[in-house]
């Protein structure tokens, strides 16, 4: 079994300057919710906080890494839907996936097919056909065992959008958006296992997310400081989303003495580059360059975990560090404000973010045996994700620079419940996320009527740069999971 080792070896190395990341590290400037539309693979650990990193996933880290399928100890199938909404009437959603995974001898194979229903923010003149957009995301990998404890992965993914979520928030304004749009990655994994319950892996993805906007604004009237209105006509616009990743990541996890301690570490290092970004508008007074750049994107991080009879605990701790450069570019020759020329495709705008965020999740499971064959479980888990950013911009046709700072924090509290028996599983999990102007704990008061709802390979984010300070209520999105697995050996 060396020579496939070897060449395996040899071809992570090739891809390593071009690799992809292994975790979405997605760069936001703006307190909008925008990846719970892809949390659609179910999660065994998501109602513990999501902590995942000293704790194996069994629903999970199939499709995260495709080496870890050779792991899942039998074939199951899960239908798992799952319903997204978000505060103040902004839309939500509905997902119904399929998936699966089937294992015969050193093999693992495995797939998903999901579809969704966006609904978007209600308003009175809407047309009905207008009032949902139907996205469509398929999954497929396969995974084989090999001597020494190595597993090798491979999967590939691919969605057709019509919408993504959160996107009618970023053009104020705006009474109607005709979105289109692809997703994909392929990854690539290696997993190796010792019998002294260590474990080691890494993976390389390359992943592509290309998105059009087809924004109309209807003729009204917009204030102009210190004391003016001004008419504006109506107007429609077309605006590109575009990034493609490329990244690598590693993970060791293992055992401590002999309580039931686990330890595990994490890096990753992400490029991502943004061909195209469009011109957002916020609340009408933020305007933002339409600008192409790239992201290096970091984390590195650790978790503790323990079993104690019954009963799983533990906590993530990790940092994401992120380095970002965009510009925007004269669409003609121009001169700046002492008269230096700037040719056509020349800086008009530069941006520079460094991010300095940070991510903690803690989660609680006790297992109770009612009888010899069946399980009831309960999980609690809260996560936190502390966004903080600083923007150096300089205007080159105006001569001027300026430093801004934003901050917020998102909270996650969630909570689950489940059933299970060597036949099958049956999970629920309630999840809400609250940040960018609103408190967790008013969330999970006010969130139970109206607002309900919870949340895998994803967006393209939000590196839009500000123009002015951010004045902008993230509000919060609800989650709940249903999800029944069934298992066949």
């Amino acid at each position: 079994m060396k020579t496939p080792l070897v060449g395996i070896a040899a071809l992570l190395v090739a891809l390593i300057p071009c690799a992809a990341k292994a975790q979405t590290i997605s760069p936001r400037t703006v307190p909008v919710q925008m990846g719970q539309q892809f949390d659609i693979i179910p999660s065994d650990r998501g109602p513990m906080g999501g902590i995942r990193i000293a704790l194996d996933d069994a629903l999970l880290d199939p499709f995260v890494n495709p080496s870890k399928a050779t792991r899942v100890s039998s074939a199951y199938l899960s239908i798992a839907p799952h319903l997204v909404s978000q505060s103040d009437r902004r839309g939500g959603g509905k997902t119904m996936p399929l998936v699966g995974v089937y294992t015969d001898g050193t093999w693992a194979f495995g797939g998903m097919f999901a579809m969704q229903q966006l609904d978007r923010p209600q308003q009175w003149n809407t047309p009905t056909s207008e009032r949902s957009a139907n996205n469509r995301y398929l999954s497929a990998l396969v995974a084989r065992r090999f001597g020494n404890g190595y597993s090798v992965g491979l999967s590939g993914y691919s969605a057709t959008l019509e919408a993504e979520q959160g996107i009618d928030l970023l053009y104020s304004g705006s009474d109607r958006i005709v979105q289109d749009g692809r997703s994909s990655d392929v990854r690539l994994g290696v997993t190796r296992e010792w019998d002294e319950g260590k474990v080691w892996e890494a993976m390389v993805l390359r992943s592509s997310f290309d998105m059009t906007h087809d924004v109309h604004f209807p003729a009204g009237r917009q204030f102009v400081p210190p004391n003016t209105f001004t008419n504006i006509p109506e107007r429609s616009e077309n605006y590109r989303d575009q990034t493609t990743r490329v990244g690598l990541h590693t993970e060791h996890t293992r055992p401590i003495g002999a309580e039931g301690w686990k330890v595990g570490v994490l890096g990753t290092v992400n490029r991502l580059s943004h061909p195209k970004i469009p011109d957002y508008r916020i609340n009408n007074v933020i305007t933002v360059p339409r600008d192409p750049g790239t992201t290096w994107a970091y984390n590195a991080g650790v978790g503790l975990a323990r079993e104690i009879g019954d009963a799983t605990f533990g906590f993530d701790l990790i940092a994401e560090p992120m380095f970002s450069t965009t510009w925007a570019e004269a669409a003609r020759d121009t001169v700046s404000a002492s008269g230096t020329p700037i040719a056509k495709g020349g800086h008009t705008v530069d941006n520079k973010m460094r991010f300095d965020n940070m991510q903690f999740r803690f989660g609680f499971e006790r297992i109770a045996p009612p009888d010899e064959k069946t399980h009831f479980g309960v999980q609690l888990g809260l996560a936190a994700y502390s966004i903080r950013y600083h923007l150096d911009q300089t205007d080159q046709v105006r001569e001027t620079s300026r430093a801004q700072r934003e901050q917020w924090t998102e909270w996650t509290p969630s909570i689950g419940l489940k059933l299970r028996n060597p036949r099958y599983e049956v999970r629920y999990a309630l999840s809400f996320t609250c940040g960018g102007g609103g408190s967790c704990f008013d969330c999970v008061l006010v969130c139970g009527s109206d607002d309900v709802v919870l949340s895998s390979p994803g967006d393209g984010g939000v590196i839009a740069a500000p123009t002015d300070q951010l004045r902008f209520d993230g509000g919060r999105v609800t989650t709940q999971r249903l999800t029944v697995s069934v298992r066949f050996r």
